[in-house]
């Protein structure tokens, strides 16, 4: 744990560029052998592709998060009108409560500060990006057109491909549906809680809670405790829902083998370890485990033990 957490840096990039490369290769191999050119220029394509999308996902941030900073002015109306609302419930109740101190600690909100926070994060972001898209580039480019010989390379790549795809467009449907239901009742940061929504789908359990309840602050100062506040949190919660809980278990299965509990609790160990990152990557790094755990005699028992089922006594 301690080496893990120390060669974070290094290691984290590495891996998610794994996952990458497991995700982008059949896209190679398709655009290689459907549209007959060169491997090179397939994967030349392939990341002309992905380095345009996330282009333009980083220019929609930063729009998004300006008009936000561009409407500080009208939050700050809001919060002080809520404020107000609650005074009034609290003189109800006779609750005292200083108003002038909460509307100059109100007026007094470092936005700018946050702005500055909020754009050093996304810079480092594109650093890791980076990084990430250069391992990508070297694994693909030095792999070969044949899959591995190896059954438990083959198995790997073939779970984790399958895995990540199949999260990824479930993701993707349950973020377009998120943006437009935020849309309809014009939510501020519309695209970036649906582009939280994809990332955090990725965290089992606990991604799909934090996605609904983000978005929670602006849809209260928007709305206050209006109807459109409710309907729009219900709304969304009834998309997680259906597609975390109906639609993704009948479509991807079990395709893992992994106990609900050894998610929980590999999703705790690896964000302990590395944070969030660690909570995107639980699942698959803990199914890599466990196939090379049952590829090997002395560890086939703990193979057992990730899936559920404790190993019988001969």
């Amino acid at each position: 744990a301690a080496v893990l957490n120390y060669t974070k840096p290094v290691l984290l990039p590495f891996i998610f560029s794994i996952f990458l490369y497991s995700t982008l290769t059949p896209l190679v191999a398709f655009i290689q052998e459907k549209m007959r050119v060169p491997r090179p220029l397939a994967i030349t394509f392939s990341f002309f592709v992905l380095v345009l999308l996330l282009g333009a996902i980083v220019v929609i941030l930063i729009f998004s998060v300006e008009d936000f900073i561009n409407g500080a002015d009208q939050y700050k109306q809001s919060l002080t009108d809520m404020v107000l609302l609650a005074q009034s419930y609290a003189n109800q109740l006779n609750i005292s409560i200083d108003l002038q101190k909460i509307q100059k600690t109100l007026s007094s909100l470092p936005l700018l500060k946050y702005a500055q926070m909020l754009t050093s994060e996304v810079l480092s972001i594109l650093g890791n990006i980076f990084l990430i898209l250069i391992f990508t580039i070297f694994m693909i480019a030095g792999s070969k057109k044949k899959s591995p010989q190896n059954p438990m390379v083959n198995e790997i790549l073939s779970k984790v491909s399958a895995y990540v795809s199949g999260k990824f467009f479930l993701s993707l449907a349950t973020g377009f549906l998120v943006w437009l239901v935020l849309v309809l009742f014009d939510v501020e940061l519309a695209f970036i809680f649906a582009l939280l929504t994809v990332l955090l789908n990725f965290i089992p359990t606990i991604g799909s809670m934090l996605a609904i309840a983000l978005p929670v602050p602006i849809l209260l100062l928007q709305f206050q405790l209006s109807w459109s506040f409710f309907v729009v949190l219900a709304i969304t919660g009834l998309i997680q829902f259906v597609i975390g809980n109906v639609i993704e278990p009948k479509m991807m299965g079990d395709s893992m083998d992994l106990h609900p509990i050894t998610v929980l609790i590999c999703l705790m160990f690896w964000g302990l370890i590395w944070g969030v990152a660690g909570m995107f990557l639980a699942v698959p790094i803990t199914a890599i485990l466990k196939i090379a755990f049952s590829r090997i005699e002395a560890t086939r028992p703990f193979s057992e033990i990730l899936a559920g089922r404790l190993p019988s006594r001969h």
